[in-house]
C-alpha cells in the first residue's frame, strides 16, 4: 500500500484553467477512468484530477499532456490519500475493482479487496462532502438483472458493486450521486484468458449462443459519465443501466464473420468454452455466465438510446467497435479468440 501522500504533477495550460471546477477520477488510468479523463479534457469545462497508484505509467504520462489534466498519486486502499486527492473538488468519479492478479486455482478476484476499496471511497467522499465543496459523485457499478425476482446466484464481483451502492445510500449520499451501471465490455474480447490456448479464427463464448448478452464499449462509459457531470440537474439522484448492444452469441458471431470476410481473413469458428473449465480458472466468471443466461442484464436499450441522443452520447455498436480496431488488428490477423474476463 502506498504511504499517504499527494504528489501533484500538473500541466499548466490555457489561461483560466485553475478557475474551473475540479473533477477527481479514481483509477484514473483504468479503462473507464482514462476514457472519462479524455472526454472531460476535450470538453474544456472542468479541470481533471486523475488519481492513480503510479503517476509515471504510460497512460498517466499521456494524460499529463492533455489540457486541463493533472495526475496525482492515490490508492483506494489508502483512505488518507483519497481525502487528499479529493481536496477542493466539485465532482468525483468512483470506480473499484476486485482484480488483484490471476493465480492458479484461485483466479484473479478477491472480493474483500473490492469491498475495502468501496468503504474507503464512500467514507472519503462523505468527508469531502462535509467540507462543503463536493457537488456531484458518480459511481460506476454493474447493471442490475432483467428479472430481479429470479432466485439466481449473482457473481460476487456484481454483488460487491451493489453492496457499495447500498453503503453509499445508507450514508445519505445518494441525493447528490449518479449510479452508472454498465454491462459487459466489448474489450473483454481483447486479451488472453489464462491457460486456454485457442487458435486464430475461433470465436469462443461463455454464454449460451441463443441467449442475449448485453455489451458496451468502455469508451461509452466515459461518455456517459461526462454527460452526467455536464448535466448534473438531470442525472443527480438517478441510477441508470447502460448498454450499447443486446445481441446473442450467434448474432455477435455473424458480425465478426462478416468483418473477417470483408477483410479477406480466414473463416472464424464459433465455440462454447465449457463452464467446468471456466470454473477452474475463474469461478466467478462461470457464475456470471449462468446469471446472464438465466436472468440477464436489464438495460432498456430504447431508453438508453433516447437519453444518448438527448445528451450527446455516441453509442458504439459492436460492428463499429470492431471496425475501429481494424487498422490496429485486422491487418495483423486479429485473434477473436482472445478474451479478457474483466469485472463485468
Amino acid at each position: 500500500m502506498f504511504k499517504s501522500r499527494f504528489r501533484l504533477e500538473m500541466k499548466e495550460s490555457a489561461q483560466g484553467t485553475k478557475d474551473k471546477p475540479i473533477i477527481a477520477i479514481t483509477m484514473g488510468t483504468s479503462r473507464q477512468g482514462y476514457s472519462l479523463a479524455i472526454n472531460l479534457a476535450k470538453g474544456n469545462r472542468f479541470r481533471v484530477r486523475a488519481i492513480t497508484r503510479n503517476p509515471n505509467s504510460q497512460k498517466a504520462i499521456h494524460l499529463k499532456k492533455l489540457n486541463n489534466v493533472e495526475v496525482v498519486q492515490g490508492d483506494l486502499l489508502d483512505k488518507k490519500s483519497l481525502k487528499d486527492a479529493f481536496k477542493d473538488v466539485y465532482g468525483i468519479f468512483g470506480n473499484t475493482t476486485p482484480t488483484t492478479g490471476w493465480k492458479p486455482f484461485k483466479g484473479s478476484m478477491v472480493h474483500e479487496y473490492e469491498l475495502e476499496q468501496g468503504r474507503n471511497l464512500i467514507d472519503a467522499i462523505k468527508s469531502t462532502k462535509e467540507q462543503g465543496k463536493l457537488e456531484h459523485f458518480i459511481f460506476s457499478s454493474i447493471c442490475k438483472a432483467k428479472d430481479p425476482l429470479k432466485d439466481i446466484e449473482s457473481p460476487k464481483h456484481f454483488s460487491n458493486k451493489w453492496k457499495i451502492e447500498e453503503y453509499l445510500n445508507n450514508e445519505g449520499l445518494f441525493t447528490y450521486s449518479t449510479i452508472l451501471r454498465p454491462v459487459s465490455y466489448f474489450e473483454n474480447f481483447e486479451t488472453n484468458l489464462p491457460k486456454i490456448k485457442i487458435s486464430e479464427g475461433i470465436f469462443p463464448c461463455i454464454v449460451n449462443p441463443d441467449k442475449p448478452w448485453q455489451t458496451i464499449a468502455v469508451e461509452d462509459i466515459g461518455q456517459w459519465a461526462n454527460a452526467a457531470f455536464n448535466n448534473r440537474e438531470y442525472f443527480m439522484g438517478k441510477s441508470l443501466n447502460i448498454a450499447g448492444e443486446d445481441l446473442t452469441g450467434k448474432e455477435m458471431f455473424k458480425i465478426i464473420e462478416k468483418l473477417n470476410a470483408d477483410n479477406k481473413l480466414k473463416k472464424v469458428k464459433y465455440t462454447i468454452v465449457p463452464k467446468f473449465l471456466i470454473r477452474l480458472i475463474e469461478h466467478d466468471i462461470a457464475t456470471m455466465a449462468n446469471w446472464i443466461e438465466e436472468t440477464g442484464y436489464g438495460a432498456n436499450l430504447m431508453t438508453v438510446k433516447n437519453l444518448a441522443k438527448r445528451f450527446g452520447v455516441n453509442i458504439t455498436s459492436l460492428s463499429s467497435w470492431l471496425r475501429k480496431k481494424e487498422s490496429l488488428s485486422f491487418n495483423r490477423n486479429l485473434d477473436y479468440s482472445q478474451i479478457k474476463y474483466a469485472r463485468n
